[in-house]
Formats: structure tokens, sequence, C-alpha cells
């Protein structure tokens, strides 16, 4: 993918860097900030802001070009990760993103570092963080790894490959970078890989808790399965015999004297019972005919005024007012009543009347004799429940003085029984808890077993998956020859003991003639080893499209340690030609920028910026302008 960087803006001041296509040299003395300025090309990439104190706080702008599209990015140069980074697309479709740096904030779908990721078509992936540690979290790789393979730092240009071999962390993510990049990293070996961290690590556990339980079980009295089962059935059937012999004792325990009581109280209890109903039953007759009574004596007395009323009233006439005295005339007629004028009701006969009273005073008489008869009833039953109260009150104490008198007798038998069972009880509880150890060891070993198949399975497939595409091995097979081209390109010092150079398959790193960047022992070489591996990773990405390498090489301090006299320094032309012919030769792809305290050994290179000691990176302010009051 195309990436290049057209203009770098340190806003707030005067100093605006343009950069050409092909290759680009910042030049200047140590302390005018030359890295200063790589660390802030890296921030405009999408990296951690690290940068020098004059710089913190201030603000980058510049244009960039990827692949046919050009965006403005400005960001401040804080370590915040949530600072907001502006983007806009200048031309094409004209888009505008605001982003936290590195964070993800809530209400934003990506951060710059992950816009970065999109842009150039990087595979945003988790990782372990430590392979080896199948316990340790994922972590993505970001921007900040595959620009590894892009820029080269000062620091680590003449000591190691990408500052790797002091930060193991960072090395890992390198070798993750690398096998993204030449198709090692498959999706289904990457499931395969994690499936197999969850292998490793149930493996693991299960043989460190396995170790536990042996340990634990060897250092007891448990340590024998087998004479575990033995003891387990001995056990078993002592307690089996103890519980019989105890279901013998309590029917022992109940003498016949206290059972001829226990039926007795039985039959007294469901006589009281009887007791209670009659009784009750009693009451509800006695209320009963108490209020057929009231009924009766209520008509009695209606009756005998009926009565009354007929005898005094019957036949007479009224011709004296019985209020004020005064004659009464003549009114009404045969069919009312002088009196009130009114039709006098049909009446019954007095003699009718006299015979229902008759008859009514005498259900009054039997009623009472009902009454009296079972209140009669009633006390006799409650006699007979209080004597029945009484007999179960003497059978409860003879009772209790039976049972008393025999298990006193039987006691110690009884509390050497059950002292016996529990022990025996809890004996069997321990045997039944270290057989349970023992089959959950057998049980973890069965797992392990499987487990270890799997693993074994897993790791064959992986190999297999890593080996079996034939592109990854022709694009294994273009890198070192790059890397072989690049080095014989500059002259490169070799070692005839074994002659030939490549990317080591198992740590991907560089081997000069058989030696690791480890064993070169020469800081001048060591550059010279790191300029041509980059190098060949950029030509071998050019030249293979599936490879996602962003096509922009920043090299900080290019001829540290190589030296400028005689041999070396027609190595460091070298160098550069070979740099300025690759970028020339694909000027609309690669972009090289070098940073170098001296003026580039050879023409054609675009000067991008050249700084000193009284023109750094940061503008110094005048001094007239500082002396100037405000």
């Amino acid at each position: 993918m195309r990436l290049r960087i057209e203009e770098l803006q340190l806003l707030g001041t005067t100093r605006t860097v343009r950069f050409a296509p092909g290759m680009n040299a910042i030049v200047g003395a140590m302390s005018g900030g030359k890295t200063a300025t790589v660390n802030c090309l890296r921030a405009l990439l999408g990296a951690d802001v690290k940068v020098i104190p004059e710089l913190r706080g201030r603000t980058i702008a510049g244009l960039v070009v990827v692949g046919d599209r050009r965006f403005r990015i400005v960001r401040h140069l804080v370590t915040t990760a949530t600072a907001k980074v502006d983007i806009a697309e200048v031309g094409g479709q004209q888009e505008v993103w605001r982003l936290p740096a590195s964070e993800l904030q809530e209400g934003y779908d990506q951060t710059f570092r992950d816009w970065w990721l999109d842009m150039l078509n990087l595979r945003a992936v988790r990782v372990p963080r430590a392979p080896t540690d199948d316990a340790s979290p994922l972590v993505p790789v970001t921007i900040s790894d595959y620009l590894m393979y892009c820029i080269l730092r000062q620091k680590e240009i003449d000591s190691s490959v990408f500052g790797t071999p002091d930060n193991n962390y960072k090395n890992i993510k390198r070798k993750y970078v690398f096998e993204i990049l030449y198709g090692l990293y498959e999706p289904e070996a990457a499931g395969l890989r994690e499936r197999l961290r969850e292998v490793s690590t149930e493996l693991r556990s299960l043989t460190a808790d396995a170790a536990t339980l042996e340990r634990i079980l060897e250092t007891s009295n448990y340590s024998s399965r087998a004479q575990l089962e033995v003891q387990r059935d001995q056990t078993e059937a002592e307690l089996a015999s103890a519980r019989r012999q105890d279901v013998h004792l309590a029917e022992r325990t109940t003498a016949p004297t206290t059972v001829v009581l226990r039926e007795q109280i039985s039959e007294v209890e469901a006589d009281l019972g009887q007791m209670s109903d009659a009784e009750a039953a009693e009451r509800a007759t006695i209320g009963r005919l108490q209020e057929l009574r009231g009924q009766l004596v209520a008509q009695s007395r209606r009756l005998t005024r009926a009565l009354v009323a007929e005898r005094l009233l019957n036949d007479f006439e009224f011709h004296t007012c019985p209020r004020c005295g005064s004659d009464v005339p003549e009114r009404g007629d045969e069919d009312t009543c002088r009196l009130c004028l009114q039709t006098p009701p049909d009446t019954p006969a007095p003699a009718a009347l006299a015979a229902e009273q008759d008859r009514v005073i005498d259900q009054v008489a039997e009623t009472d004799q009902l009454v009296e008869r079972s209140t009669r009833r009633l006390d006799t039953l409650q006699a007979r429940r209080a004597a029945l109260q009484q007999l179960r009150s003497d059978l409860g104490s003879q009772l209790e003085r039976a049972a008393a008198i025999y298990l006193t007798d039987e006691t110690d038998r009884v509390r050497e029984l059950a002292a016996r069972q529990g022990r025996l009880e809890e004996h069997l509880a321990r045997l039944r808890d270290a057989l349970d150890l023992h089959d959950r060891l057998r049980g973890q070993g069965e797992r392990v077993a499987q487990l270890q198949q799997e693993q074994d399975e897993l790791n064959e497939r992986i190999a297999a998956a890593r080996h079996s595409n034939p592109s990854v091995h022709e694009r294994l097979s273009n890198l070192d020859q790059a890397l072989e081209a690049s080095l014989r390109e500059f002259d490169a010092p070799r070692f005839d003991n074994r002659p030939g150079s490549r990317i080591s398959r198992e740590t991907y790193l560089p081997v000069v003639d058989g030696r690791s960047f480890a064993d070169l022992e020469s800081q001048g070489v060591e550059v010279l080893v790191n300029v041509a591996h980059v190098l060949a990773h950029q030509r071998v990405a050019m030249a293979d499209e599936s490879i996602p390498l962003p096509n922009l090489l920043i090299i900080d301090g290019i001829s540290s340690n190589v030296g400028h006299e005689g041999h070396d320094l027609r190595r460091l032309r070298n160098m550069y030609a070979a740099l300025l012919g690759a970028a020339t030769d694909n000027i609309d792809q690669l972009q090289i920028i070098v940073t170098d305290n001296d003026s580039p050994p050879i023409s054609g290179i675009h000067r991008a910026l050249d700084l000193s000691d009284s023109d750094r990176l940061v503008p110094m302010p005048d001094a007239d302008e500082e002396s100037t009051e405000p």
C-alpha cells in the first residue's frame, strides 16, 4: 500500500517540512531535532506520542497520501490516550473524522490508530501477550507494531533489530506482524492457536491439581485405593450390624407393661373424644329446646291477649266517648265498628282460641321436661369425662414410672451402641472422601491424557497450516534473496564460513553468513544489516501486492557507526545509492526518508530539512523579541 508523507507542520511556529516523492533527507547537527522530527512523523502515522520536552503539548499537522487518497491530520503531542485527532480528506470524498488517539470512548466506533489500520488495509487482530504463557491476556496488534518494519529508529539501528532483544513484549509483536505480513498468520491457524491456549491452560491446571492430590494422598493413610475399598466394605458391614442391634435394642426397651399402658391410654383418649362429642351434641340439643320453649311461651302470651280482648270488647256499644265522656251519636252500620268505623277482621271464636292456648301450654310443659332430661344427661357425661381424664392422668404417671425403671437398666448399652455407630459413620465418611479423591485423580489423569493428545494434534495442525501454503515459501524465499542482494549492493562485510544471508524461520530475524544479528559484533555492520533488512521487506512487498506492508521507509541515523573514510565511506555511498535507486525506480510506490548528521554522500536526494544548533526543529524565539516588553 502506497503511503507518502507530503508535509509536516509544527503549528504555532514557522516550521513546515515538505517531503518529495522518492528519497528525502533530514540533515543537521546532533541536537538539531532530527530524531524529534521522526517522532513527529510517527505520531502523525498513529504511533504513541514520545517527543522531547520542547514539543510536548504542541500541535502538529500533516498531509499524507494513502493509496489514491490525501488526508490532512492535526494532532496534539500529548500522551493522553483519549486526546482527539482531527482528520479531513483533501478532495475525493472529503470525509471528516474526529477520533480519540488510542483508547475507544463512548460515542466513537474507532480510534485514530484503528483508522490507520483501516486506511492501510492492515489486519486488526488480538494476539497473546506471551505466547508461551497460555494464561496471558490477548492484546491488539496496533499501527505502531506494523510501523516497526517501516521505521528504523536511531536508538536501535546499530544495536538490535527493532529494539527487540531488550523488550520481549515488542519482540513478540514483531513476530506476529511478520506472520501477518507474509501469510503465516491465517485465521484458521489463529483459531487453532486460541484452542491450543485453552487446552494448554486446562492441561496445566489439571496437571498441577493432580500433583497436589497425589502429594496429599501419598502423605496420608489413604494412599492405597485397594486398602481403602477393603476398609470401606468392612466399615459398612460393621455399621449395618450396629444398626440392627440398635433396632433390636429399641424393641427390647418397649416393655410389656408399657405396651399395655399405652394401649389403655389410647382407649381412654378415644373415650374422651367420644365424651367430648356427646357433650357438644347434648349442649346443642338443650339450646334448641330452650329456644323452642321461648317461642311457645311467646305464642301463649299472644293467645291470652286475644282472649281477654274478646271478652271485654265483644258486643260492647260505645254510647259515651271513653275519652271525654260525651254522648256518641249513631254512626256506622252493622258491618262497621262504631268506634273506628272500620270493618272488623274475621277472628276465631273464643272457644278455638282457648283450645289453642291449652295446646301451647301442654307443649311448653313437654319442652321443660325434655330440657330437664337433657340437662341430667349432660351432667352425667361431664362426670364420666372427668373420671376418664383422671384415669388418663393416672395411666400416664404409671407409664412414665414403668418406662423410667426399664430404660435405666439399658442406658449404658444404648449410649455405647450410639457412640459406636457415630465412630463407624465418621470413619466411613473419611474413607468415602478419600475414595472420591482417588476417583477425581483418576478422572484428571484421563482428562490430561485427552488434552495431551488434543495438544499434539493442534500443534501438528498449526505446523501444517504454517507450511502448507506454497506462496508463503515463495515470499520467504524472495525475502532471503532480497536481503542477500541488498547486502551485496552495500558491499557489507561477509563471513566466509557459511556464505549467504537469509531470514530465520524460527525468529524471523536476519542471519548473515550463518551468524545471527547478536553475533555480528560490529555496530557498523549491524547498521548495514538493519538497513538491508528493512529495504528487503520493502522490495518484496512492492513486488507482491498480497504483502500489506506500507510502502514507506524512515531511517533515523543512517550513517551511525558506519564510518566516513576509505572503504567505510564507499559502503555508506553504496547504501545511499541502493536506497535512492529503490525509491527512484518505484517513485509512485515507495517514499524513503533518512536522517543524517552529514550531507548525503551522493546527489539526487531531496533535502527536506536542514537543522543546526541555531536552527532547531522548534524555532528559538528572536532575542530582540524576548527582550521586548509587552
